[in-house]
């Protein structure tokens, strides 16, 4: 009698593109599609509206927005027909169109971050929309139209490496149906909560300024559309009550109306889109999950594993209010993408000590508000070079100007303001350029106006880099930068003496070497 070894148990077979079949979005996105393309061609529509009116009498001109409205349902209820998605093994693909077949995949090993969106129709429905990001430059595939707890049960398996499978919906509700869903996954420690009374923040930065033109701007549209104008026989009235006031009045009265209106778009804007801002992380320390909105409830969750750093970003204004705003520094996101900004915000305009915790927690250690080195007499001498050497120019232009003009006082005044605020500039550049470096991370902060301080992980360098410009030589200074896969892609510590850019550079390669 022989002994056999018991057999092992037979891995369950993955789906192959071949094997796995494509799927419809969710029906009740036939209820979606119609409103959301109805409310976009309100302006198409009205335009069809006055066409019509020239073809026919009153009861007829009606027939010619009806057929568009008609039309445009049509093509929003094809889009789902037309729209379908499988999971493989090692993708998740989709497919749009009717007459061109366009197909989009993500390959799942390359999931930077989850993105489950949730408007105020969607969350009325149980629905949501999940879009995946899988890298910088790289066009992310955006399922609008899953059940809610589907969408949860695929964000998760995305973000922990488990290949989404044809059974997801039936894993994510074995009971069958969407009971009503959480839009955030479940979170063991709470990192920051954003507070209403932050809001007072927004008008100080320049997110707040972008959202208060966006808010005005629908707000102009709305007010338009719904015939609100005022009419041209109030315009003289208004015009000579203004002529009363006198120029500087005027000037006030103006500059007064702009920063009320600012506030209050800012304000809004901020409201909508912060309310109930939430960072947290699992238990297990994989996952960083983020959730806000009022209206339109977004949920974000990314792997802490692609984390590199953080940035806390301090403008002028918000650096006086004592605030900041901090952001993830996440590779495969490169600064300035629009549709990645949010994903990568961590913490909205807030207390500049809230974001400090707020940073620590995150990154498990007390290093975002540590103290950094200055870089010496010819860093400091050069920020005030370059501050003031513009301003003194221009200041020289309008000296001339106001001679020519026979304008000379205003001339002066203009010229010293303008010297004046240089010299604040680069007393304020001066201030805040410095460095620090611990083990595991380096610390680097420049300006002023838009002043950033960056804290970046040391075992994602990819390159580091000293530069020398030709004045740098001169000056026996250079700029050690260290390359990344992430954010901005380079993080630059500048205008430090030869000597101590050297051992940054050679500590920054050891650190690389030894991952």
């Amino acid at each position: 009698m022989t002994d056999e070894p018991p057999a092992r148990p037979q891995a369950p077979v993955e789906p192959t593109p071949a094997d796995a079949q494509w799927r419809r979005l969710d029906p009740r996105m036939l209820l979606i599609h119609p409103v959301r393309e109805i409310v976009r061609a309100v302006p198409w529509l009205f335009g069809v509206l006055l066409a019509g009116s020239s073809f026919g009498d009153g009861e007829r001109q009606w027939l010619w927005p009806l057929v568009g409205a008609g039309a445009v349902i049509g093509f929003s209820v094809l889009r789902w027909f037309t729209t379908t998605y499988r999971f493989t093994s090692e993708q998740v693909q989709l497919r749009t169109g009717l007459v061109r077949r366009n197909t989009l995949a993500a390959a799942t090993e390359k999931v930077r971050a989850v993105d489950v969106t949730a408007p105020l129709l969607h969350r009325l429905l149980g629905l949501a929309a999940v879009e995946i990001g899988t890298g910088a430059g790289e066009k992310a595939v955006k399922l609008d139209g899953l059940g809610a707890a589907e969408a949860a049960r695929l964000r998760a398996e995305l973000l922990h490496r488990s290949a989404p499978t044809e059974t997801v919906a039936a894993q994510a509700n074995p009971n069958g149906g969407d009971a009503q869903p959480e839009y955030v996954a479940a979170v063991d420690d709470v990192l920051y909560r954003f507070e209403l009374k932050w809001l007072r923040y927004a008008p100080l930065g320049f997110a707040g300024l972008a959202t208060a033109g966006v808010v005005f701007g629908f707000t102009v549209q709305a007010v338009d559309q719904l015939g609100l104008r005022p009419s041209r026989a109030d315009l003289p009235g208004a015009l000579n009550r203004l002529e009363g006031l006198g120029v500087l009045s005027l000037i006030a009265l103006v500059g007064v109306v702009a920063i009320v209106a600012v506030s209050f778009f800012s304000v809004a804007g901020a409201a909508l889109s912060y309310y109930g801002f939430t960072l947290g992380r699992d238990r297990a320390g994989r996952t960083l999950h983020l959730r806000h909105g009022l209206v339109t409830t977004r949920s974000i969750s990314l792997e802490v594993r692609r984390l590199r750093g953080l940035e806390v970003r301090r403008p002028l204004l918000l650096r006086a209010a004592g605030a900041a705003r901090l952001n993830a520094i996440v590779t495969g996101v490169q600064r300035g993408e629009p549709s990645t900004a949010a994903s990568t915000l961590l913490a909205p305009s807030s207390p500049l000590p809230v974001v400090t915790r707020t940073g620590d927690a995150v990154l498990r250690t007390a290093v975002v508000d540590l103290p950094v080195q200055p870089h010496g007499a010819t860093a400091t001498r050069r920020r005030y070079t370059r501050a003031v050497a513009p301003a003194a120019v221009l200041a020289a232009v309008g000296l001339a100007l106001g001679l020519w003009l026979d304008l000379l006082l205003s001339g002066v005044v203009l010229a010293v303001v303008l010297l004046l605020g240089a010299v604040l500039l680069g007393r304020s550049r001066a201030r805040m350029l410095g460095h620090a470096v611990t083990p595991d991370h380096l610390v680097t902060q420049s300006g002023s106006l838009a002043a950033q301080r960056s804290i970046i992980a040391l075992d994602g360098t990819a390159a580091v880099t000293v530069r020398r410009s030709f004045f740098q030589r001169r000056a026996g200074i250079a700029t050690v930068e260290l390359a990344l896969g992430a954010g901005a892609q380079g993080y630059t510590v500048i205008d430090l003496p030869d000597e101590q850019a050297e051992a940054l550079a050679g500590h920054l390669l050891e650190r690389a070497l030894r991952r």
